[in-house]
């Protein structure tokens, strides 16, 4: 025990030096052809204006300008001649008056606005945008983005079908598809916390026998998550990577499966908390602001309910799937699963139930938060979603489907003779 504590111990650390020195370095790339090619994006942005819409126009279909918008300013504002301070307080143009868009524009025309910090995150998404922002404008950044997103979701899709089967594989696809996953992939703001699920249900595939290796990649994806993603939807990070493990056929009992699956939920939760908790102790250490004090009264703020019931922050997240569309999946699997049943697959089943409950324990806890913005919040039921369709596919005995859909001929030994 005391061995893995130090080796836990040791991966944190060195992680937050790695992204702590990563993010310096980036602030000191020089920033000529960078402010050139924000101030570009920043243009084309405007026509499109805070929140474009992919395909329908409806919420759930919303991308995110209005964040990337801040990202763009932060990469304007940073002030390479203090590197620390930039990072630790990540200023950007105001818009307490204006949308981000409208005020990032100002600054790139040089026009008055007053310069925020924003010092509770990490952002970053932000230091990441940086170097791409030296050779190309946001929307070949956003291209770019499509394209890595789209083969690693290819990619996904083979190893879930080696690891899982087809069925499950269709599953999983189909639970993506119902929170539109596809919107992400054009939003940086959105996008870096779904490849980190796609790459991590990737190394679960490959690693599913190992459960040491499991846990320290679920550790090591919860501190990446926190220094990425700004409450968007980071739990995919955990609750994918996790139905893959314990879905994938392994040699272990049932008791070490349950052990594995609270240890693999609460390493990545250490990793996410104690993330976020280096950023505030940081930032209240080398500047002189407490941002202790701010992060605190944030996590009060979003985790209270005074003008709504905990409950509506579910109801309202679930209102943007497609119940139709769910429903009829979930009944024809049912029915399936009814006339089929295998009695086999409870205990398994048992482990999934238990993670698909994981998103609406995020809304009850996360209320305000998950009440504000459920337009994008609600992406983390694809959690939910996914573990369901494999809860009803291990219900099914496919052995006895295909023996009443493909029934072996008998053989007319009359006929021979």
């Amino acid at each position: 025990m005391k061995k893995e504590i130090i080796k836990y111990t040791v991966v944190f650390l060195t992680l937050i030096v790695i992204v702590f020195t990563y993010s310096v370095l980036v602030v000191l790339l020089p920033d000529r052809n960078i402010k050139k090619n924000i101030t570009k994006s920043v243009h084309a942005m405007m026509e499109e204006g805070d929140y474009a819409y992919g395909i329908i126009h409806k919420r759930q279909f919303f991308l995110d300008n209005f964040t990337d918008a801040i990202f763009l300013s932060q990469n304007y504002s940073f002030d390479r001649t203090h590197p620390v301070n930039a990072v630790m307080l990540v200023k950007s143009a105001g818009f307490a008056n204006l949308g981000p868009l409208d005020a990032v524009k100002r600054q790139v025309d040089l026009e008055d606005v007053y310069i925020d910090g924003y010092p509770r995150y990490w952002h970053g998404n932000s230091f990441l945008l940086r170097p791409f922002l030296l050779v190309a404008d946001y929307s070949f950044i956003r291209w770019l983005l499509y394209a890595v997103s789209s083969i690693l979701l290819l990619i996904l899709g083979i190893k879930l079908f080696q690891t899982l089967g087809m069925l499950k594989t269709i599953a999983f696809a189909t639970g993506l598809l119902c929170v539109n996953i596809f919107v992400t992939q054009f939003s940086i703001q959105f996008c870096t916390v779904v490849i980190l699920a796609v790459i991590t249900s990737i190394l679960m595939c490959k690693h599913f026998r190992n459960r040491k290796k499991i846990l320290l990649i679920s550790f090591i994806i919860g501190c990446l998550t926190a220094y990425f993603d700004l409450l968007t939807a980071p739990l995919l990070t955990c609750g994918l990577p996790l139905i893959v493990y314990l879905s994938a056929k392994n040699e272990d009992t049932f008791k070490k499966k349950l052990q594995s699956l609270f240890l693999f939920a609460i390493l990545w939760g250490v990793g996410y908390a104690l993330t976020w908790a280096s950023k505030w102790a940081l930032a209240t250490m080398l500047t002189d602001i407490n941002v202790f004090k701010n992060a605190f009264e944030t996590i009060l703020y979003r985790t209270g309910s005074e003008d709504f019931s905990r409950f509506e922050a579910i109801t309202d997240n679930f209102k943007y799937l497609p119940v139709v569309f769910m429903n009829l999946i979930f009944t024809f699997l049912l029915l399936l699963s009814i006339v089929f049943f295998n009695k086999k697959a409870i205990k398994t089943n048992l482990l999934l139930l238990i993670v698909a409950t994981f998103p609406y324990l995020w809304y009850l806890v996360l209320a305000q938060h998950s009440w504000c913005h459920p337009w994008f919040t609600y992406r983390i039921q694809a959690i939910s979603i996914i573990a369901i369709l494999f809860i009803l596919i291990n219900f099914i005995s496919w052995d006895k489907v295909r023996k009443i859909t493909f029934p072996k001929k008998k053989t007319d030994v009359s006929a021979i003779n």
